[in-house]
């Protein structure tokens, strides 16, 4: 009995030295596993490291291009808060001072008689939009009548074709002083709709920031399937690659936002080029009809001559700092190359015979003012920045203005700081209502 005890306390001992054994062989075993999958564990995140790496170089270069590009295209009511406090100096006692008695703090009668028959050119993605709510504004103010899609498309008329008869919501009369939406330009229509006297005017921007703008508005680089870092100088050094039928006419419908599109807008045949006959007749017939057009680069300095060709106030062209469909995109400020430049100037040849010719007219009018031209200048970027300045701070306020030689004394109230920011829809359905209003009791009589 004893001897078996004994020997089951071996066997037992034995077999707990065993289980030992094995829980320590299998502790090991665990730990190694443990090891082994940490080591392959830190490699894979070294590779995954390492690859991410690589996959993150072309993001990064597109935030950067990006910041870049923020940093150096801020909206519109930031570059001018940048600009405007040397004019405001200007402006002031050091300006008087140095013109003496040229500038005169009072308010001087114009000797004109305002032209209220305006057609407006209105160009795509040219600032065109900010523009047409100045001319909205005033036909709104001055009771004129403003001619409003009545197609299928409440923006323009008939685009990419030209205007056709029914295209345009009836007034009473039948006669319209304001086309300021999407069409084309077509001199049949101006004569057929609007008073033998209409001033007939347009707006451009430079032929290659219009092409990037294009580009972002339609999409062309995933369209096209263009590298995204800069699709434009991609697409501009092979541009006959991309110039293709089908291309054509899968995604413009009848035009093409790369090739001449603003003198597209104004009529022309955009497949042509420069030197040719028919071209050359064309452009002939719109700079004699179209004498100015506003350049995007200098809206300001266009806005004071429109307004001194049309003998309007300033205040009729005063507009919202808000860039009206402004868009942030990262290739907005990249560089081309030498051969991204030259082809697109041959690729765009009527846009930039356009552009520079009515630059130069531009530059011409201004020169014209001489001195007189520049204080005014300043005098309309300095009421336009108080102007927007009071509508953000205290919009339901009010902000007197003393007489100068350019403009009466004037006070902006909340009316004016509302309609400043109207949008087209808001504006349209303002104008509908008063033109169809005037037209039914036109037709159905006291």
């Amino acid at each position: 009995m004893r001897r078996v005890g004994w020997y089951a306390s071996v066997r037992l001992f034995y077999r707990i030295k065993d289980s030992l054994a094995f829980i320590t062989s299998l502790r090991h075993l665990l730990l190694g596993g443990m090891v082994l999958l940490l080591t392959l564990s830190t490699y894979l995140l070294l590779v995954i490291e390492e690859k991410y790496e690589e996959w993150q170089k072309p993001l990064r270069a597109i935030r950067n291009l990006a910041d870049e590009s923020l940093r150096n295209n801020q909206p519109t009511m930031e570059e001018h808060k940048e600009g405007l406090s040397q004019t405001i100096k200007r402006l002031e006692s050091p300006t008087q001072s140095r013109t003496q008695g040229r500038y005169i703090p009072e308010w001087q009668p114009p000797t004109c008689e305002p032209k209220e028959n305006v057609a407006f050119v209105k160009v795509h993605k040219a600032g065109s939009t900010t523009v047409q709510s100045v001319f909205l504004r005033y036909g709104y103010s001055h009771n004129l009548t403003v001619m409003l899609p009545g197609g299928r498309n409440p923006a323009s008329f008939s685009w990419p074709d030209n205007p056709s008869p029914g295209d345009a919501y009836p007034v009473s009369g039948g006669v319209y002083n304001i086309l300021t939406h999407h069409a084309r330009y077509h001199p049949e229509t101006i004569q057929a709709r609007m008073p033998p006297d209409t001033f007939r005017v347009a707006i451009m921007r430079h032929p290659i920031d219009h092409l990037k703008s294009m580009f972002n508005y339609k999409h062309l680089n995933t369209k096209y399937k263009l590298d995204p870092l800069n699709p434009i100088q991609i697409f501009l050094e092979n541009v006959t690659n991309y110039a293709e039928t089908d291309m054509y006419n899968k995604f413009y419908n009848g035009h093409w936002p790369t090739k001449n599109f603003q003198s597209y807008v104004l009529g022309f045949d955009h497949l042509r080029d420069v030197g040719d006959e028919e071209t050359e007749q064309h452009f002939r017939e719109v700079t004699k009809d179209v004498p100015f057009v506003l350049i995007l680069e200098h809206l300001d300095e266009s806005l004071v001559v429109l307004k001194r060709t049309l003998c309007w106030s300033v205040t009729d062209i005063l507009y919202d700092w808000t860039a009206r469909n402004y868009r942030k995109f990262y290739y907005k400020s990249s560089s081309l190359s030498q051969l991204a430049m030259e082809n697109h100037r041959k690729w765009s040849s009527i846009d930039y015979t356009l552009y520079e010719h009515y630059k130069r007219t531009l530059w011409e009018e201004v020169a014209k003012g001489g001195e007189d031209f520049a204080l005014e200048l300043e005098h309309f970027r300095t009421m336009n920045s108080n102007v927007n300045q009071h509508c953000r701070i205290d919009p339901k306020g009010s902000k007197s203005f003393t007489a100068t030689r350019w403009s009466k004394a004037w006070t902006v109230d909340a009316e004016f700081c509302k309609q400043l920011r109207h949008d087209r829809y808001i504006w349209d359905g303002k104008l509908a209502m008063r033109q169809n209003g005037k037209l039914r009791r036109e037709r159905l009589g006291p």
